[in-house]
């Protein structure tokens, strides 16, 4: 049992050797740019498509955006992946990749407890169990 005492300062824990901590919140957020500015650097076959991060560290909103031109000069801008941090939750609300974002969080130590499949509608969330349904 581990017997150091902490409290919470701001957001982040300090324990009784004066060691501060980072708060869950602050994980998923390091987590999540993590994951999003690897996958922000993989190359697009198209040189004239490019994957940008969008951070929101204020609201807690976070996507990875295709952008740029096709050869035949039409306009790409698609979000394929949108996550946001809701009450202490890691919100899934889009994800148009063949990334499994909720195993890759997992993964990276976010228990699937604080994983919201937010891109499958309330009444099917249940039928997932490892993840949250709120």
């Amino acid at each position: 049992m581990d017997t150091k005492s902490r409290k919470l300062t701001n957001l982040t824990a300090v324990d009784s050797q004066n060691q501060v901590e980072p708060s869950s919140q602050e994980t998923y957020r390091q987590i999540i740019t993590d994951i999003f500015s690897i996958h922000a650097n993989t190359p697009d076959v198209n040189p004239h498509v490019q994957t940008i991060t969008v951070f929101d560290f204020l609201h807690d909103h976070y996507q990875l955006l295709r952008m740029g031109w096709t050869d035949s000069h039409k306009r790409i801008f698609n979000p394929i992946l949108h996550l946001d941090i809701i009450e202490g939750k890691v919100w899934i609300q889009e994800n148009r990749t063949d990334i499994d974002i909720g195993e890759e969080l997992s993964s990276r130590g976010i228990p699937k407890s604080d994983i919201v499949l937010g891109l499958h509608p309330p009444h099917l969330r249940p039928y997932n169990s490892e993840y949250s349904i709120t």
